[in-house]
């Protein structure tokens, strides 16, 4: 992308092109990236349809996972987390509400986190087991502690998003044939399934750390617990896989290749990733990252990984 300007807003980061600018385009550049994260904060909604009013225990279970999450980033080295979520901003809503505001997701989500909006949103039916609503809430918390850069372009437009590894470019569509330009975005996405893996993967070892205090907190039973146990992403085999070759090639714990992935996703500084390719060989990095993009894209993962078990 080539040298950037970098700006820092409540814990998130905004990048311009980086050019000359005198003392008035400065402040007017800073003007329009002002506005440009006040309107990201203006899209939260503070309600949505179907919305369900937050139980007791709800409340203690985000301020609970604020806590640990935070805990989490402090004990990894994070510097400069940005502040929890308010409230407002983490939505439980039913069903029928969930995909009226969001139609195009599948109707297996069972939550999301949206860095256009700065908000969480949870489906919820009215009798889903509790230990599923705090993997799911906790699943989206993380996202939204993970490091945010919204980067424009020369016009002031979103050309590309970083939620933590995952970065969504955007560009406008090839113009038609009549020589007007097509108002539909092309959207590419990298690191999809590999931060969704970290994020399932993070979120699991919390709950586990936690769970005799959450029962508590939260007065979930045992047996609730074990109806419910944790569903993970798939891709989260690919990474423990992944993490155990890098943690082999380098004679070092995996718990040392664990926190620098965890802490690249609460950073965005993704530099070992390089050991990805030090590690498995050319082409392995752009693997992972089209991991999630597509049924084909998952097989080729699931394809290398058997072959270089058998040839290594």
């Amino acid at each position: 992308m080539g040298e950037r300007n970098y700006y820092k807003i409540d814990g998130r980061v905004l990048s311009t092109p980086s050019q000359d600018l005198s003392s008035e385009e400065k402040i007017a550049e800073e003007k329009n990236v002002k506005a440009f994260m006040e309107k990201i904060f203006n899209n939260g909604r503070d309600s949505v349809f179907g919305e369900l009013i937050k139980k007791d225990e709800e409340r203690i279970m985000i301020k609970d996972f604020d806590k640990y999450i935070r805990a989490e980033a402090i004990s990894l080295g994070v510097e400069d987390l940005r502040q929890p979520l308010p409230g407002r901003r983490i939505h439980f809503a039913l069903p029928g509400g969930y995909h009226k505001q969001f139609p195009h997701l599948r109707q297996t989500a069972g939550g999301n986190y949206e860095p256009f909006s700065d908000a969480i949103y949870i489906k919820k039916d009215k009798d889903m087991n509790r230990w599923k609503i705090a993997h799911i809430a906790l699943h989206e918390m993380i996202h939204a502690y993970s490091a945010i850069r919204y980067d424009l372009d020369a016009a002031g437009e979103l050309n590309s998003a970083k939620l933590g590894y995952n970065t969504t470019g955007i560009k406008s569509g090839a113009e038609k044939s009549s020589g007007e330009p097509e108002t539909e975005l092309e959207v590419s996405q990298l690191f999809l399934g590999f931060n969704e893996a970290i994020t399932d993967l993070m979120a699991q070892e919390i709950l586990d750390k936690h769970q005799a205090d959450l029962s508590q907190n939260l007065n979930i039973s045992a047996e609730e617990i074990k109806a419910s146990p944790l569903k993970r992403y798939g891709y989260c085999a690919a990474v423990e896989w992944l993490i155990a070759k890098i943690a082999e090639k380098n004679n070092e714990d995996k718990s040392v290749v664990w926190n620098k992935f965890k802490l690249g996703m609460l950073t965005g500084q993704i530099m070992h990733l390089r050991e990805i390719e030090k590690t498995l060989g050319a082409g392995a990095l752009r693997l992972f990252a089209n991991m999630g993009n597509s049924k084909e894209a998952n097989l080729a993962v699931g394809a290398f990984m058997s072959n270089y078990d058998i040839n290594n």
